[in-house]
C-alpha cells in the first residue's frame, strides 16, 4: 500500500471517528432543546418547516393556533417525544413507524440539521442506532421506517441515487443538480478535493467552489485545508 493511500485512510478514519463525537454531542443537545422549547422556537419551526412539536401541555393553544395560521395537517404534529424503549415491541420487534418517528424527532430537535434537503440513509440510521436500539437495529428497519414516513406524508420523500445511494428528504428543501452531481462522485472514496471535482466534471472552481460550499454549509460535508493536498471535502455519511 503506499504512502498516500495511507495517509487518505488516516484521514478518512479521523473524519469518522470526529463525526461520531459530533453526533453523540449533537444527540445529548437535542433532549434539552425539547425541555427549553419556547413559543417562538414552536412558530419557527411551523413557519420554516410546517412541523410542531405538542409536546408542551402549556403550549397547547399556540400549537392549535399555529396549525390554523400555517394550515398544518395532524401528520406533521408531533405529540410525544419518543425514546428507543418506545420503538422495541415483543420479542424485540421494530415498530417501524415509531422509529421513522425517532428519527424525525431527532433530525428536527438537531439546530445543525434544520434546513437540510437530503440526508443520507446511513446517518439516519446513526442518530436512532442508540441506547437500547444498539445491536438489534438493521438499515434495513431504517429503510422501511423512512418509507413508512414518506407514505404517511410526514416527510418529503426517500430518493435513490445512481450510485445506489439512499438519501431522506426530511423538508422541502432540495438540492442542486450540482450538487446531487457531487454527492454521487463522493460516493467512490468518502471524500474530494476541488481539483478533483473540477477535472472529472470539466467545472471552473468557481463552480465547483461553490456548490461544495453548499454541501459543507448544510452539515453534509466537512471542510479540511490540507498543507500538502490543499482544499478537501470529506462526506463522512456518504
Amino acid at each position: 500500500m503506499g504512502l498516500k493511500k495511507i495517509d487518505d485512510e488516516i484521514d478518512f478514519k479521523e473524519a469518522m471517528r470526529k463525526k461520531a463525537a459530533e453526533l453523540k454531542i449533537k444527540e445529548i443537545q437535542s433532549k434539552a432543546r425539547v425541555e427549553n422549547l419556547t413559543k417562538e422556537r414552536l412558530a419557527e419551526l411551523a413557519k420554516k418547516h410546517g412541523v410542531l412539536l405538542a409536546l408542551t401541555p402549556e403550549l397547547k393553544e399556540e400549537v392549535k393556533y399555529l396549525q390554523e395560521k400555517y394550515n398544518i395537517p395532524s401528520s406533521r404534529i408531533i405529540t410525544e417525544q419518543l425514546k428507543e424503549e418506545d420503538v422495541i415491541g415483543r420479542f424485540s420487534r421494530i415498530d417501524h413507524e415509531k422509529l421513522g418517528m425517532l428519527a424525525y424527532q431527532r433530525v428536527l430537535l438537531r439546530k445543525e440539521e434544520i434546513g437540510v434537503g437530503l440526508i443520507p440513509i446511513s446517518e439516519v440510521y446513526d442518530l436512532v442506532n442508540t441506547g437500547p436500539l444498539k445491536g438489534i437495529l438493521d438499515i434495513k428497519d431504517v429503510i422501511k421506517a423512512m418509507n413508512t414516513l414518506k407514505k404517511n406524508k410526514v416527510i418529503e420523500d426517500v430518493k435513490k441515487l445512481e450510485s445506489g445511494v439512499i438519501m431522506v428528504q426530511f423538508f422541502p428543501i432540495q438540492y442542486t443538480s450540482d450538487e446531487v452531481k457531487v454527492i454521487e462522485l463522493a460516493r467512490e472514496k468518502g471524500y474530494l478535493s476541488l481539483e478533483e471535482v473540477c477535472s472529472t466534471l470539466n467545472w471552473s472552481q468557481d463552480r465547483a467552489l461553490r456548490t461544495l460550499q453548499s454541501l459543507e454549509n448544510s452539515g453534509l460535508a466537512k471542510f479540511r485545508d490540507h498543507i500538502i493536498k490543499g482544499k478537501q471535502w470529506y462526506f463522512p455519511s456518504i
